[in-house]
């Protein structure tokens, strides 16, 4: 199976404070850099997951409608599947009937309950988290599976557990808990402390939900980007690594051709790189200020 990851805008309606975005101008994928990237795929494998992610992709719809269209039609005979990362504030009954409609897999984007405020605001600084709790629970009401994903910091991690227990006793059965990569200095004092992290991660494990961070990983490999196996593109159709690199080790654009990257790591190679980026420009200052 391949991975096709499609940002397919880079506007967001929130101000997270460790917002990972490379591009902030207002610009959406369009169909035929979505085109490019699927067809090469298909032509290598039978099976395709697509993910579409952002910015928020739902101000991006009609190119996820657009894609699920020709895929239909186009591919009948292989396996796709699509999913949507997003942080929910937007939906509606409309959205959600079209969701379900489309089949779409759906990850919400929270990182606690108030502690998510400080953490995702809108741009204007106003509270979102009440609305993403809204679209969580249109989802429910529409049986559309779902899971949540949640940045790790030094913010949320102190509630982390509180947050579970609220997540199950509203019917939420699937976490992935993101330990912060930190790709700008601003974000290095977000960082957890991983033994505290890896402590309360030790007493969730008996807890009736699925945390994908206890799941055991395939042998030497973290992701899909150890198998050669997952496609990045962003909104001009620049290839990265994967989303977080973006900005880092640019492989070319799909109007150039397509080369899939493969990075052989057991962990995730981009906090791995991230924080020994941070470490050496750390050594760097250390030595500068003993020399002067």
């Amino acid at each position: 199976m391949k991975y096709l990851i499609l940002k397919i805008t880079n506007r967001c309606n929130l101000n997270c404070i460790y917002c990972y975005a490379n591009n902030k101008n207002d610009k959406d994928m369009d169909f035929k850099t979505a085109k490019r990237s699927i067809d090469y795929l298909l032509n290598l494998d039978d099976k395709l997951k697509i993910q579409f992610t952002g910015g928020e992709p739902l101000l991006n719809f009609k190119l996820i409608e657009k894609v699920v269209k020709y895929c239909n039609e186009t591919y009948p005979n292989k396996t796709i599947t699509y999913a949507i990362q997003t942080n929910a504030t937007l939906l509606d009954k409309k959205l959600v009937e079209r969701i379900k409609d489309l089949n779409l897999n759906v990850g919400v984007s929270i990182d606690g309950l108030e502690v998510n405020d400080h953490l995702r605001p809108y741009k204007d600084g106003k509270s979102s988290t009440l609305d993403t709790l809204k679209g969580i629970y249109l989802l429910n009401s529409y049986n559309i599976k779902f899971g949540i994903t949640s940045v790790i910091t030094s913010y949320n991690l102190p509630y982390l557990k509180d947050f579970v227990k609220y997540l199950l006793a509203v019917g939420i059965r699937s976490v992935s808990f993101d330990l912060l990569k930190p790709k700008k200095e601003d974000h290095l004092k977000l960082l957890p402390n991983l033994e505290e992290f890896k402590k309360i991660l030790d007493e969730l494990k008996n807890y009736p939900i699925f945390i994908k961070n206890l799941q055991k990983r395939p042998n030497r490999g973290y992701c899909y980007l150890n198998f050669g196996d997952m496609l990045f593109v962003n909104e001009y159709g620049d290839i990265y690594p994967c989303p977080t690199l973006e900005g880092f080790f640019y492989v070319g654009n799909v109007s150039e051709g397509i080369k899939l990257p493969k990075i052989e790591c057991n962990k995730c190679y981009a906090r791995e790189f991230l924080m020994s980026m941070w470490n050496k420009n750390d050594g760097i200052r250390n030595k500068k200020r003993e020399n002067k």
